[in-house]
Parts: structure tokens; sequence; C-alpha cells
């Protein structure tokens, strides 16, 4: 079993209380130096150790609750294994920080833009993490006290289109990977209720919408468990679904291939999020939507230019000949009433290097756009409808004759660009006629 928990710096525990505090002489010893104004401050974060000591020069890090680490694009440290750093490297824009106390055991955590955050202390065998909510105009004094630490270990039900998986602790700076058989350990992870979450992660080289390389991600989530962590303590969990083995329905007789792909009651197990660096996207399931009876699929995201995307896609385990092609059908609508709104069906091919050099291949994607209605309705996509390529590629798009054959992914990406309130969308019941061998 790979035991293989990136390690990132000092071990540390968990212990929470928010007090708001204001100094309004200009005299508090925690309000930083004068160079640093209320106003540019969040939080006034202390650090102790167990017997309430400062915990001097200790390692802090800064992390949006909905963060997953293994789950980005960001830039992993080189020297992770060391112990000497985080992950990912420090952020403003998207909330996360690297961070260090002052010998005092103290730290200002300058302000970010509104939302709730983890503040984790990492030291050698004891940690603390704490919850803090920043808006334009609080200032709060936390003062967290480090822990023991505790274990997690347990297993992930793996797809059968996957080797391994990894499962984060969300909202903080761990991740790991798992054996072939699902099995993974978190060795250190401070006190608290956690939640540990099972996905694969992959990125392909691509186009973007103005025709330079660029890099997709796909992220899909198996299931996801919370874990009661307690010091010197190791917590078993599960994570998934449990595999079903299918009866044998083999056709008796040739018939045209009609396949009902995805009417999402089982929720949006299978389903993967991507979006672009400053693009955002939740996925789940609703339940008889606007006189829709069942489950459907719930997008929301934000993209605030042409530029950025977000999707939600499925991967068609491996490559599949799609060349005879009839339709894809299925059901939409948006949430608002907004004639920018608008879905675009992709058919994607997105091979990793290897896959690409043996092949011959070249990754990119077929696609069409429609405009989306608050009422649910019917759209049918076929082969002629797909647009054609140009000279620049724009978006990745090579055309339908150029992926037909060896499709890997089907994408719904969310379009529209006004800023400000997210876009909705629902589909659901995904049709496909006319491609054999489809599950």
């Amino acid at each position: 079993m790979k035991k293989w928990v990136w390690h990132i710096g000092f071990a540390a525990a968990v212990g929470a209380l928010i007090a708001a505090c204001s100094s309004s002489n200009g005299t508090d010893p925690s309000a930083g130096t004068s160079l640093e104004t209320e106003n540019s401050v969040a939080v006034v974060l202390a650090v102790k150790q167990s017997d309430g000591s400062p915990a001097a020069r200790t390692k802090v890090l800064v992390r949006p609750v909905d963060f997953l680490a293994g789950a980005n694009n960001m830039d992993l440290v080189k020297d992770h294994e060391k112990g000497e750093s985080p992950v990912v490297v420090s952020d403003s824009t998207l909330g996360i920080l690297n961070l260090e106390t002052d010998e005092q055991g103290r730290l200002n955590l300058k302000r970010l833009k509104p939302g709730t955050y983890n503040v984790e202390a990492r030291q050698d065998t004891t940690k603390a993490f704490v919850r803090v909510v920043v808006t334009d105009v609080s200032r709060d004094s936390v003062s967290i006290k480090l822990e023991p630490t505790g274990a997690v270990s347990g297993q992930v039900y793996v797809p059968e289109n996957e080797n391994s998986l990894t499962v984060g602790v969300k909202g903080l700076d761990y991740f790991v990977e798992t054996d072939e058989d699902g099995k993974f350990e978190f060795k250190s992870l401070p006190k608290g209720l956690l939640t540990l979450v099972g996905f694969s992660f992959h990125t392909y080289k691509t186009l973007d919408m103005e025709g330079k390389p660029t890099a997709i991600s796909n992220m899909m989530t198996v299931g996801s468990t919370n874990a009661k962590i307690e010091p010197g303590k190791t917590t078993e969990v599960t994570i998934g679904q449990k595999p079903v083995v299918a009866p044998d329905t083999t056709a008796k007789e040739d018939v045209y291939p009609v396949v009902l792909f995805e009417n999402f009651e089982d929720s949006v197990y299978g389903w993967y999020t991507s979006v672009s660096k400053y693009a955002t996207a939740e996925l789940d399931a609703k339940k008889n939507v606007h006189g829709r009876k069942g489950l459907s699929a719930h997008f929301v995201y934000t993209n605030d230019s042409n530029a950025n995307w977000a999707l939600m896609g499925h991967d068609l385990n491996g490559m599949t000949d799609m060349s005879e092609l009839d339709s894809v059908v299925f059901w939409a609508r948006s949430g608002l009433s907004d004639s920018s709104q608008w879905i675009s069906v992709s058919f994607d091919v997105l091979l990793d290097s290897i896959a690409l050099d043996s092949t011959g291949y070249e990754n990119g994607k077929a696609w069409v756009h429609m405009q989306l209605d608050t009422a649910w309705q019917r759209y049918v996509v076929t082969p002629e409808d797909l647009i054609e390529p140009d000279e620049h590629n724009i978006g990745g798009n090579i055309g339908w004759d150029e992926v037909k054959e060896h499709v890997t992914n089907l994408n719904f990406f969310g379009g529209g660009v006004t800023e400000g309130v997210p876009y909705e969308m629902w589909v659901d019941d995904i049709v496909i006629y006319g491609v054999k061998g489809m599950e």
C-alpha cells in the first residue's frame, strides 16, 4: 500500500475562539505595525502551545473552506517531501496564504475577499485550525491552542476506469493518493470534524478560448465522508459507492443503438467539474425542479470574461468511436431571465502525452453553443450542428472529423459573462442515438 501523504511543513492541532476585537487608540499590540491600519487587517491570530505559551515561528496556512488540495492547477512545491513548504503557493486573490507567526506567536491576516476560511497552525507534533468569516468590515481576534494530532485510514471505492484516486481534506492542505485497491492513510491531522473527499483529477493540454495553449482539468468526485479526528487515535472510514455487478444484458438481436446516457437519478455520481483559474463551479442534483419529476443536475457557475470557462462533464471510460452518431438529446433550462446565458455541448479528446504520442491524435473538441431558456426545453445536437473549426482553433475546436472516432469526454459548458450573481442551469435525461457499444 502506498502511504504517500503530502507532508507540508510542520505538523499542528485544533481549537478555536473567535471574539470581536477592535482598538480605538492604536495601542493594541496585536494590531501590527504602524503601516497596517485596521482596514487592511481582517483577523489578528494568536497561536499558543498546549501549555499556553506563545507558539513562535509557527507555520500558518489559510485556505477557503471549499479548497481541496490536489484538485487544482496550482504549482506544487518541489521540496514538499522535505516538509519545508505548503503544497501550493500563496495567491491572495484565491484566498490562499502561507504565513508564519512572529516571536510572540501572533500574525495579522490581511484583508481577503469576503468569505469563509480555515486558518491552520502547524508545528512538529501538534496542529490546530479554526474557521473564520471575513466580511467587508469585520476585524476579529482569534486564538488557537496547538494539540496532539490524530490519524485517518480507510478505503475509497475506485471506479473501473481509474487505477487509483486522491483523497483530500476539504478546507485544509492535505491530500494522499490511494493504492490500486483504494486504501489510504493520513498519519497526522488536526483534531476536529473533517470532511474527506475522494476524487480523480486529470490535466490535459489543449487550446483556450483565444486559441492559445492551455490546460483543461477534469475533477470527478466519487464520494465524501465526515471523520472525527481525536488526538492519538486512528479513525477508520470508507468513501464512495460499492461497485454493483450488473446483470448480463447482451442483446439477442441487432437493434438501433439508443442509450440513456444519464438521467441523474443516482445523483451526479461520475460527473466532474472543471474551471479556468478565476471561474467557479458547483455541481449537485435537485429533485422535482420546476415541474420536472425526479432528479436533475444543478450546475452553478461564474465567469468574469469570455476567456474563462466552467463545465460539467463525464469521462467515456476511454476512447469511444462516435462516427455513427445520429444525435445527442437532452433537456435543460436556465435559472435567470438573461439573454446572455447559453449552454455549449462539447465532444472532447483529452489524452495524456503518452497516448497522444502512441496514437498520433490531437487534443481538442467539436462543439456547439445554444441559447438557454428559463423553462425546460428539449435540445437536439447532431454532427451537422457542430461548429466548423477556423485556422486558430478557437476554444480548442478542431472539428468533428478530427474527434469523432476517438471521443473521450462529453462536456457541457455553462455560458455567460455577466458579473455579479452566479449563473445556474439544470440538465436532465441525456440520450445518445446511433453509437454502438456505449454502456
